[in-house]
């Protein structure tokens, strides 16, 4: 697939929005491919983030307090 120049920056202003409900999902997304075993630097490279976001993001959700079932 090809994306013009223009398409490509549209596309990546769209993902870099901040807010709520997108930084929300890119952070579930990054979490479950944590998750699955995929590194920190490999989640970054797949889903365009830095990989200090996603090592946050983790740090983050590994000292939360599970939920009780």
């Amino acid at each position: 697939m090809h994306l013009s120049d223009s398409d490509r920056e549209t596309l990546l202003q769209t993902l870099n929005a901040k807010k709520p409900e997108i930084l929300q999902a890119r952070m579930a997304n990054a979490l479950l491919l944590l998750a699955d075993g995929l590194s920190v630097e490999d989640v970054a490279g797949l889903l365009y983030l830095d990989e200090a976001s996603v090592a946050g993001w983790k740090t983050m959700f590994s000292k939360r307090k599970p939920k009780a079932a």
